[in-house]
């Protein structure tokens, strides 16, 4: 059986270097333990400038830009609770902005708080099986300001649909700055030669492809004698009829036999 003194180094030297590193590993140990308990101030990659800091004071991680005083990004909780995510920040005019991402919700606002009462968002809703909703909201500066929304969604019988609304469904306008189009509208201009004075006289329009269910025309004739029964030389009338999908007859009636352009336009509803 070994003798105590046979497990002892053999010489002062190596005993000295056992007990620093025994000295070492329970410094390491008491420091661990102490870790567990404490409560974190401020860590910093780096003293000033471009760094990354975990505060707990706003219990989040902070990214601030080169000159050290810019907030780029931070991961924490919301200021008003309700959960967390990442505010990426940008210095704009005339406001400081923010994007904030958590669980399908994007939602942008002044940094400065209190100069917006609703923040405008982007917003993802799904029930994965009936639905499928994507929500952009203009956000408000007062709390009782109405929001306008675009919402784009997927419906389970693979509809689709686009609409714009004020908040809780009220009126919201609508300008387009360029021109309009819409696959449920077709319009443009067809020349009539009248076969005789008085003698409705008609052109036909096809190769249209028009959506919607029940099709509506209207017609108006282009010139400056709109039955002018006196001259014997006006439009006394123009019309539509055989209004399909793909195509309509317009119709002109005039006083003489000049040739004269109708402007047609059909709607799908």
């Amino acid at each position: 059986m070994p003798r105590q003194v046979d497990q002892l180094p053999p010489d002062a030297t190596s005993l000295a270097r056992r007990l620093q590193a025994l000295e070492r590993e329970v410094k390491e140990l008491r420091a661990a333990r102490r870790l567990t308990s404490a409560t974190i101030g401020n860590i910093r990659t780096a003293p000033d400038g471009a760094r990354v800091e975990i505060s707990q004071s706003s219990q989040s991680i902070q990214v601030y830009d080169d000159d050290g005083t810019t907030l780029l990004a931070e991961l924490g909780p919301q200021e008003n609770g309700g959960g967390g995510g990442l505010w990426t920040r940008g210095l704009q005019s005339p406001n400081n902005m923010s994007a904030y991402l958590a669980s399908g919700l994007l939602q942008f606002r002044p940094v400065e708080n209190g100069l917006v009462e609703v923040p405008a968002s982007i917003y993802y809703d799904c029930d994965a099986f009936q639905y499928s909703d994507l929500i952009i909201t203009s956000g408000s500066v007062g709390a009782t300001d109405h929001r306008a929304l675009l919402i784009l969604e997927s419906l389970f019988d693979g509809s689709a649909h686009a609409s714009f609304q004020g908040e809780n469904s009220t009126p919201c306008g609508l300008d387009i700055l360029g021109i309009l189009t819409a696959s449920n509208f077709a319009w443009g201009t067809v020349s009539i030669t009248p076969s005789a004075a008085n003698t409705p006289t008609s052109a036909t329009v096809s190769g249209l492809n028009v959506l919607g269910s029940t099709l509506i025309a209207f017609t108006s004739p282009l010139t400056s004698l709109p039955g002018t029964a006196t001259t014997n030389n006006g439009v006394t009338g123009t019309s539509a009829n055989g209004v399909t999908s793909s195509g309509l007859t317009v119709w002109l009636n005039r006083q003489n036999t000049t040739t004269t352009s109708v402007n047609w336009l059909v709607i799908g509803i």
